[in-house]
């Protein structure tokens, strides 16, 4: 875990009129869940890419852990985003696919089978740790992303509506496991939506973006 501070952060594209992050100012404390709301194009995926080093500012910092990472790659940031898209990988099954990054990183078996499991069992995974992609619904492929992520242990979790392409009957379950994620975990979380409905009960902070810049924040009692 991890308090995550962000100072004066823009970002602009070139043909675009307006700043797609405007002098931006962001705080959230460690262990806690912060979801980002705003209509398309307001700035919420850029401000995720922008915390895990996908996207360079034009101006400010980003801070975690009280360590200044804007110059650093993201693989050296500890932090892992969560797509829309979760491309698993097709020839590995639900276990592999979630302990892959953990073997690359050189985590012992042992402790490695450990996170798969616990993970596994926060997000309801535990029946389907030997099937294959294919044989998944598409909730349980965004379930097996996510796990993923977490088995990573990140200092901070960001995510980009991961529930968004889910149909509405699934989304409310689905944002009950990331509930309970959320809260068994502790770990400090950025969850960017244009709907925080399904996920507004785990919230911490709830804040708006509207044209890169933050117009509310809102304390979740």
């Amino acid at each position: 875990m991890a308090r995550l501070n962000l100072q004066g952060i823009t970002v602009q594209y070139p043909a675009a009129r307006r700043p797609a992050l405007a002098d931006l100012d962001l705080t959230a404390a460690d262990g806690q869940f912060v979801v980002v709301s705003g209509a398309l194009r307001s700035g919420k995926s850029t401000l995720l890419r922008v915390v895990a080093g996908q996207e360079t500012p034009a101006a400010g910092h980003v801070l975690i852990g009280g360590v200044d990472v804007t110059g650093l790659p993201p693989q050296d940031r500890d932090a892992v985003l969560v797509f829309q898209n979760y491309a698993l990988y097709p020839h590995m099954d639900v276990q592999e696919n979630m302990s892959f990054a953990l073997r690359v990183a050189g985590v012992p078996e042992a402790e490695r089978a450990e996170r798969v499991h616990e993970a596994a069992r926060l997000l309801d995974l535990t029946a389907q740790l030997s099937h294959g992609p294919e044989e998944l619904t598409g909730p349980q492929r965004q379930q097996v992303a996510l796990a993923r992520a977490v088995v990573r242990r990140p200092a901070v979790l960001l995510m980009d509506d991961p529930l968004a392409a889910l149909p509405p009957n699934l989304k409310d379950h689905t944002a009950g496991l990331i509930r309970s994620l959320a809260r068994t975990l502790s770990v400090t979380t950025l969850y960017a939506t244009a709907e925080p409905g399904p996920v507004a009960s785990v919230a911490d902070r709830r804040l708006r973006l509207d044209s890169g810049r933050l117009r509310e924040d809102t304390a979740v009692t």
